[in-house]
């Protein structure tokens, strides 16, 4: 699976309509099996106006969408664009079926020659969020092949709730998050491994895109 995410950022909010139409037509074209593309729900922390995510078959039909993509996200429209490609299936799934949920990703970027057991420690940590926390239903974290935007993106960190109570609650304000996570993030903290630049965003979904 070859995904493609952008959190896209308005310079006119009134733009968003016929923006995400174009995407949505584009991401047609281009054979998407798999695509969500919504405004961000309020909350979103450097998250854009606009949550692009699509998925294709191989890694040329997404760098094809990708190249496409470009010229309806750029111009004076466009006040800036955060994103990633990447690959890789759900790590795991609780509600493949899920349904009126939200879809929330996050952006990372872990500090240059942060050693790669430090990374791998990371990232199982992170991967085992779903296990204490099951307001998280479907989730994948994945290592970006390419980014976009104001930092050197390297990972994904992808989640899907029933509702956004799931996220706001459970998730933020689970024990696990703090105790365990958040030294990762935390500046004070002698373990941090994260640039403090964020992206968290999230936004109404149909039907499952994990």
């Amino acid at each position: 699976m070859f995904k493609l995410t952008r959190l896209v950022t308005l310079a006119d909010p009134a733009g968003l309509e016929p923006l995400a139409e174009a995407v949505c037509a584009l991401a047609t074209s281009h054979m998407a099996y798999r695509s969500l593309v919504a405004p961000t729900l309020p909350g979103s922390h450097f998250g854009g106006d606009l949550l692009v995510h699509c998925a294709f078959d191989g890694a040329a039909e997404r760098d094809a969408f990708g190249a496409a993509l470009s010229p309806l996200l750029a111009g004076s429209a466009i006040a800036s664009v955060d994103g990633v490609d990447y690959q890789g299936s759900p790590d795991g799934k609780h509600d493949p079926d899920l349904a009126s949920g939200v879809y929330r990703v996050l952006l990372l970027s872990i500090d240059e020659g942060c050693d790669a057991e430090t990374i791998a420690r990371f990232e199982a940590e992170t991967r085992m969020m779903p296990h204490y926390i099951p307001a998280i239903r479907n989730w994948q974290l994945s290592q970006a092949d390419r980014a976009v935007g104001e930092r050197r993106w390297t990972h994904v960190w992808e989640q899907e709730y029933a509702g956004v109570e799931g996220l706001r609650g459970p998730y933020m304000l689970h024990p696990y998050h703090w105790a365990r996570i958040d030294r990762w993030f935390d500046p004070e903290c002698p373990e941090r491994i994260v640039d403090a630049r964020l992206c968290h965003s999230f936004c109404a979904l149909e039907t499952s895109v994990l």
